[in-house]
């Protein structure tokens, strides 16, 4: 499947109303409830076996699916297996392809697994699930620009965070970088399933592993030299705390980079708070060439809109 292609239809055959979900009145907390819900709740009016579905609210409407960097093929039956035996019934209850993006002449592929479609009440009511539901623009421009940069991941540490069910730019830095190790991270236990069952059908020259991480978990205070971050800004409810682990896991000399879109405020807004508690951060409007060209090419598109589509690159350290 070429990700040119919009696969985010909705075709339901459940009887969730959206709109139900999210009418009533309540406080702030009930509110961030509800667009997580309605987030579901998309996703679950989907056709079983689909691709993954998209959220939609009043600052992410993801009407543009792909810069066209990323490439995906759904892989034969029997053409990828784990390593790990054990591993197989998980295995066997994703549908595998092949993501693959083209950097100058180099060609670069991993493979994903994707869960097919079912959630239980544990999954709607757990943890941030946005992560399961689609990869985002955001997930594709950082994966593209690790692979032009792969020389900054040279016998360093590596950590992802909220990297959702593929942890797809950590999977190219472990599998083409020359990392020291590398940590794929997410506070959603069925992302990290996922994950754990997507390395075992990679190979890799490096230490991989993943994890459970949710960002207030102070036990996790490891410094590491390199640290991603994909479209992590969605909910204001999260921003301290994902500041708060930025600042435990990077150290004096280390580098984070976050790559999100403005939506709204909420990009100005985790730099002026990373700033208050001494982080620098260095706000990058145009860190590719080939990514920057695809958005001039989108902007005559009536349904482009650069606060909400367009990722942007904040460098954040603390010397």
């Amino acid at each position: 499947m070429d990700q040119r292609k919009d696969v985010y239809e909705y075709q339901s055959k459940c009887s969730i109303d959206i709109n139900e979900l999210i009418k009533f009145s309540g406080n702030e907390k009930k509110k961030v409830a509800r667009r997580r819900w309605a987030i579901l709740a998309k996703a679950l009016k989907s056709p079983t076996g689909s691709e993954p579905s998209s959220p939609t609210d009043e600052y992410s409407v993801r009407r543009i699916s792909s810069f066209m960097l990323l490439q995906t093929q759904q892989l034969p039956s029997g053409s990828v297996s784990p390593t790990d035996a054990r591993l197989l019934d998980q295995f066997n209850k994703r549908t595998w392809y092949s993501y693959s993006m083209l950097v100058g002449e180099r060609s670069f592929s991993v493979h994903v697994g994707h869960r097919n479609r079912t959630f239980s009440a544990e999954d709607l009511m757990g943890f941030n699930n946005t992560g399961n539901i689609c990869i985002w623009p955001s997930e594709e421009t950082l994966s593209y620009y690790v692979c032009n940069n792969l020389d900054m991941f040279n016998d360093k540490k590596v950590l992802e965070l909220g990297g959702g069910m593929s942890c797809l730019a950590g999977l190219y830095v472990a599998t083409y970088g020359r990392p020291r190790s590398v940590t794929l991270t997410d506070g959603n236990k069925i992302s990290m399933e996922n994950v754990q069952v997507t390395l075992e059908c990679n190979k890799f020259d490096c230490p991989v592993d993943s994890r459970v991480l949710k960002w207030n978990d102070v036990s996790f205070a490891e410094f590491h030299d390199v640290i991603l971050c994909a479209d992590c800004l969605f909910f204001d409810d999260a921003r301290n705390d994902l500041i708060d682990c930025l600042w435990r896991t990077l150290p004096p000399n280390g580098l984070a980079l976050v790559m999100a879109p403005e939506r709204g405020n909420t990009l100005d807004n985790f730099i002026d708070q990373s700033r208050k508690i001494g982080f620098q951060c260095r706000k990058i409007v145009n860190y590719n060439d080939v990514v920057w060209s695809k958005r001039l090419a989108l902007l005559d598109n009536v349904e482009f809109d650069d606060n909400i589509h367009y990722p942007i690159l904040i460098e954040v350290t603390k010397s």
